[in-house]
């Protein structure tokens, strides 16, 4: 499929790599498609709904996950704070 390339070079481009393809020829494939326009509006929605999601996409569930239990382990009293 032609178009498989372009959107390719299209997700490269959004993410601020080197696309592969000269930017013209990109470019009057994106004027002259509509389906590879379609496809390229919804990465871009796409892109924006995921970096508003916050800081967390960036890390990983292992990452989150201990994170979370440090902040629970530094709200809980220490031995020394502890009654017995």
């Amino acid at each position: 499929m032609r178009c498989a390339q372009f959107r390719t070079a299209l997700s490269a481009r959004l993410d601020g790599e080197p696309t592969g393809l000269p930017e013209p020829r990109l470019d009057k494939h994106l004027a002259r498609c509509p389906g590879c326009r379609a496809w390229q509006e919804e990465a871009e929605r796409l892109r924006v709904r995921t970096a508003a999601a916050g800081a967390d996409t960036a890390a990983g569930p292992d990452e989150r996950w201990t994170a979370g239990l440090l902040a629970r382990l530094a709200d809980e009293p220490t031995e020394e704070g502890r009654e017995k």
